[in-house]
């Protein structure tokens, strides 16, 4: 079980929106800046809901992909980046969680980005 208290304390400060999902996809953890980020879309209210009802169509079939992905033992994080409406980039880190030799859930870390700081090694 994931401890909310030890996850805020461990998240605090952090400059990222932090959400967790377990490995039915239902939203177990929002750091303080993912209930303001999620605001418009209920913000804490989203805690065990589905990850799933959050999303479009398109990007629901992304996430069962990433999830079936993780099931069989892909363990890879998966990245990307999109450019928002204000021109600020958007990076994205799905990271899949592991205890105890399983799959266990889904850590999204979401932060805002300016081009010019933004590099590839």
């Amino acid at each position: 079980m994931i401890d909310r208290k030890e996850l805020g304390t461990l998240f605090q400060g952090l400059r990222a929106v932090i959400t967790i999902a377990d490995e039915t996809g239902r939203i177990v953890f929002l750091n303080d800046r993912a209930i303001e980020h999620y605001g418009d879309r209920g913000g804490e209210a989203l805690l065990g809901t589905d990850i799933h009802d959050c999303h479009n169509p398109a990007s629901q079939a992304k996430i069962e992909a990433l999830y079936a992905r993780y099931r069989a033992g892909d363990l890879a994080p998966t990245r990307y980046h999109q450019t928002k409406e204000d021109g600020l980039a958007e990076s994205i880190v799905l990271v899949p969680i592991v205890a105890d030799g399983r799959f266990r859930g889904v850590a999204e870390l979401m932060w805002d980005e300016r081009p010019e700081l933004v590099f590839e090694t």
